[in-house]
Formats: structure tokens, C-alpha cells, sequence
């Protein structure tokens, strides 16, 4: 594996190509049945229930798969997408279902000029991918675009839930693709670089990755110098507080 943290440029751009192979599996990761167990969590622990007709921003909505499940119940959804594949699948779903759901296609960090919403989600890993000052801009639009008492919902890794059981190599079977990931954790900027390889019907496909990990106490910190409190943390969708041990933190903030 190449010296991935001595490449400088190596972070900053990798997700354009990542997401136009990981295509190849991102719809058949979760399950109908595990996307609704998702949204009922984010429903529940976010107290959607209060607002009926909620606007929510989800960021990066990928193909959609939280944003359908929302919009059933009722919210009014917008997704923002910069892969336009992943972006035309989440509108035929939306279509097939009968939903309104507003898709935007843009980077992540281009919010909807003018707009207001009661919580916004970004879920499943989809946090970290910049560097340390756009990572901080990303969570300061996302104060900005939420209603005072608005809520904000990331689901991400943090040191304490990926290092305790950390890999080296990883291998796993989306569908009939096999997904090989060979990751290296760069200690001094706090990032697990990964090369990817991803094999179907014979054909290989390689891209990389690179995401920065944040401590527990850093991400709190983060919300807070950006107009959050109220912060909650939980380690499984089954609502139990986060403690050390748990593979996932689901943090919840109120905009303050």
C-alpha cells in the first residue's frame, strides 16, 4: 500500500472518484427492513413526532434510502447529492413510492440559499471526508441553515469505537460483488486512508478513501463552537447511551 498520509493531495478530492465505484454496492449495504429500523431511530430520538410536517435536510442523501422513509412519514424532505447515478436512483424510488421529496444535485458543503429546516441528518459514515477547517465550515452551514431548536443528527465513527477493533484488511460480499478494503490509520492527521477493491463479474474496480476521525471529546467540541447544545449521544439503535465499546455514535444537538 502506498505511503497514503505523505500525499498531500491524496484527501482532499478522493470522494468524487469513490463514489462512482462504490455505486456498484451502495444499494444493496442495508436491507428495506434495516432502512426503516434507521428512520424510525432518527425519528424517535430526533422527537420529529412533535412536528408533524418537519422540514429536513439529509446530506449526502446518496440514493435516498433515509429520505423515502421520512417523506413516508409523512416530512418534508430535501436530499442533496453530488453523484448524479446515486442522485437518479434516489428519484426513481421517490417516484415509485409516490413521494414529494425535494433532490438537489451539489457537493455536500452547498446548502439551499434561503432556506430553513427543523433537523438535518447526516448519516452513516458520511462525515469526516474534508479536512479540519472545511469539516468545522460543514457543521457551521449546518447551524446556519437549522431553525433555532432545530436538531442535527450525525451518525459517525469516532477513535473510541473504530481503533478498539481496528483492521488492517477487511473483506465482505455486497450482492455478487466482492469488497476488499485495505486501510492504514494516519496517526498524525487523525484519517484511516483506505485503497478499495471492489470485484464483479470478473471486473475489478479500485478506488480510495480517506476520512478524518475525530475523538468523542473533539466532536462535542466541534458542535459547541458552532451554536450547538443539548447533546446527546447513543451507541446502537436500540437507544443505549454511548460508552466505550459500542461500534457506532449516533450524536444528537440542538441548535442553541
Amino acid at each position: 500500500m502506498k505511503d497514503l498520509d505523505k500525499t498531500n493531495n491524496y484527501h482532499q478530492f478522493w470522494y468524487e472518484k469513490f463514489f462512482k465505484v462504490y455505486e456498484l454496492v451502495q444499494s444493496g449495504v442495508f436491507t428495506p427492513e434495516e432502512n426503516k429500523e434507521q428512520a424510525d431511530f432518527i425519528e424517535d430520538v430526533m422527537n420529529l413526532k412533535k412536528f408533524p410536517h418537519a422540514s429536513i435536510l439529509d446530506v449526502p442523501c446518496g440514493d435516498g434510502r433515509i429520505s423515502v422513509e421520512l417523506a413516508a412519514k409523512g416530512y418534508e424532505v430535501t436530499g442533496i447529492e453530488n453523484n448524479e447515478n446515486i442522485l437518479r436512483r434516489a428519484i426513481k424510488e421517490s417516484h415509485s413510492r409516490k413521494l414529494d421529496i425535494k433532490y438537489l444535485k451539489s457537493d455536500m458543503r452547498n446548502f439551499p440559499a434561503g432556506r430553513k429546516f427543523d433537523a438535518v441528518i447526516c448519516w452513516f459514515g458520511s462525515f469526516g471526508y474534508f479536512d479540519d477547517a472545511e469539516n468545522e465550515k460543514f457543521v457551521k452551514e449546518i447551524s446556519n441553515v437549522l431553525k433555532p431548536g432545530g436538531k442535527f443528527i450525525v451518525d459517525t465513527h469516532s477513535l473510541e469505537t473504530i481503533l478498539q477493533s481496528f483492521e488492517k484488511v477487511g473483506m465482505t460480499k455486497v450482492g455478487d460483488t466482492v469488497v476488499i478494503e485495505d486501510r492504514m490509520f494516519d496517526f498524525e492527521n487523525s484519517r484511516i486512508a483506505a485503497e478499495w477493491t471492489f470485484i464483479k463479474d470478473g471486473t475489478t474496480h479500485k478506488a480510495s478513501s480517506s476520512i478524518r476521525i475525530y475523538s468523542y471529546k473533539e466532536l462535542i467540541e466541534l458542535l459547541k463552537r458552532n451554536g450547538f447544545g443539548n447533546i446527546k449521544a447513543y451507541g446502537s439503535l436500540d437507544k443505549k447511551p454511548f460508552v466505550y465499546g459500542h461500534q457506532r455514535l449516533y450524536l444528537i444537538a440542538e441548535k442553541i
